[in-house]
């Protein structure tokens, strides 16, 4: 029997930007238009339906930043990432420069938060209250004010 999971002690729910709402909509619009081919067996409109919501939902149904006492997790779609803070080198705003580039895409938006945890693999997330997760990383993760390790000594 699997034990119970631990509750996070702060939830930042997941921000989507609204060209992620344009392709739902976009693929809507595909979908009703196969359904009125005459010439298409009825199963292909069902089919990119259930494909489609199999890709999109998710990340609209299931994004967010949970933070718990010793890690984050960034639940994106079918994803979760999980960065202990002791592994956190820096929080910054999300520009999507090169050095940004990152594996952990957990953003259907341009406008986040990139967090450097070298590693676990760095991190970029959209969350409604950027800056408010900001804050709170930078005090978990034991940061200075910028988002950059405190200097010891």
């Amino acid at each position: 029997m699997r034990g119970q999971r631990e509750q996070p002690e702060l939830v930042f729910r997941g921000r989507l930007a609204p060209w992620y709402g344009v392709l739902c909509g976009l693929v809507a619009v595909i979908v009703a238009v196969l359904a009125l081919q005459t010439t298409l067996p009825v199963f292909v409109p069902i089919a990119v339906l259930v494909v489609a919501e199999l890709v999109l939902l998710p990340a609209a149904v299931r994004n967010r930043v949970e933070l718990y006492s010793d890690h984050l997790e960034a639940v994106f779609g079918w994803n979760r990432v999980v960065i202990p803070y002791d592994d956190v080198r820096g929080v910054h705003g999300l520009d999507g420069s090169a050095g940004q580039f990152t594996s952990h895409l957990c953003t259907a938006s341009s406008v986040g938060v990139f967090i450097e945890a070298p590693r676990d693999g760095d991190a970029a997330v959209s969350v409604i209250d950027n800056e408010g997760l900001m804050r709170e990383l930078v005090c978990r993760a034991g940061l200075d004010g910028r988002g950059a390790p405190a200097q010891e000594g």
